[in-house]
């Protein structure tokens, strides 16, 4: 399928490979020119030294402090499910500096490469375990739920590295190349043994088009392996976590009219609306707009429906 006609971002796709060919990692950059090519050729790219060392020991700790005060909620935890790694979602509630990395020259060059510029955050979480692992995890796409014929990406993966990426702590089990092979080699997911495991240091960006296969490895130390996964789709797919619904609306009054965007409050053509009495800005025809709020929703016959806006403040 050709694809250079498509304009909703800068990506074209490189010709598809002659098989399931598993082509070697790509190098280490700190170039984000070579960066989108890697996307483009590999389907994955290595930035090292994105995250300083303050920043690395400040997120390590306030991930570990979050994990501890949630466990501590109780029969109110979220279900963490029955294995050692673990997934704090939502983060765009728990605090700026997670918020922050959504706005790092690195995720905005990238996701607006593959994506285009008026990409969505689909989700913030943070990763890490709390033991040792037995097994690798099932190897899967994070474009899934979108066609395998679709032979662009919709899906993008920005993980921030807060410890060093092993293979014995668990590092990712990846297939570079695996978004160029053949159509029926990606329904079906390849073998895990046949895979590549990324070698990283702490405060590397590892990001990856949501169509290459992958999963996470064993963990063999029982080492907490942290990570924060800043989780992009393009504006047209729903989002992973409902922004609208679970953020707190002083996290949309402090954001930037950038990040506001990010998390949805941007209609993308028609798509994105929320409807009720008027606001300023009310989208009458074509066109991106700020989304606004309205005080009420209107129910049957203009019954006034209050619309409940919720913060940390209440």
């Amino acid at each position: 399928m050709d694809n250079s006609s498509e304009k909703q971002s800068r990506y074209q796709q490189d010709i598809e490979l002659e098989g399931p060919v598993i082509l070697p990692l790509p190098e280490t950059t700190q170039d984000l020119n070579q960066a989108q090519e890697d996307l483009r050729s590999h389907g994955c790219c290595i930035i090292n030294d994105v995250l300083d060392d303050n920043t690395i020991l400040d997120l390590k700790a306030r991930m570990d402090r979050q994990f501890e005060a949630e466990f501590a909620l109780g029969e109110q935890c979220p279900n963490r499910g029955p294995s050692n790694k673990i997934v704090i979602p939502n983060l765009v509630n728990k605090g700026k500096h997670y918020l922050d990395l959504v706005e790092l020259i690195e995720t905005e060059t990238l996701a607006g490469f593959l994506l285009g510029n008026d990409f969505l955050l689909s989700s913030l979480t943070a990763h890490m375990f709390l033991g040792s692992t037995p097994e690798i995890e099932q190897i899967h796409r994070d474009q899934g739920q979108i066609p395998a014929s679709v032979e662009f990406p919709a899906i993008f993966n920005l993980f921030y590295t807060l410890d060093d990426f092993t293979p014995q702590r668990g590092s990712t089990v990846v297939f570079p190349g695996s978004h160029r092979w053949p159509l029926n080699h990606r329904v079906h997911p390849p073998e895990a043994n046949l895979g590549h495991q990324v070698n990283l240091a702490a405060g590397s960006l590892f990001a990856f088009d949501g169509r290459l296969w992958h999963g996470t490895g064993a963990n063999h130390e029982g080492h907490r392996r942290r990570a924060i996964s800043v989780f992009c789709c393009a504006p047209w797919v729903r989002q992973q976590e409902n922004a609208a619904a679970a953020t707190s609306h002083d996290i949309f009054d402090k954001a930037s009219p950038k990040l506001r965007a990010r998390l949805g409050l941007k209609t993308y053509g028609t798509l994105g609306n929320i409807n009720g009495t008027r606001v300023e800005h009310q989208r009458i025809t074509f066109g991106s707009m700020d989304v606004v709020f309205p005080n009420e929703l209107i129910g049957e016959n203009a019954e006034l429906i209050p619309l409940k806006k919720y913060s940390k403040t209440d």
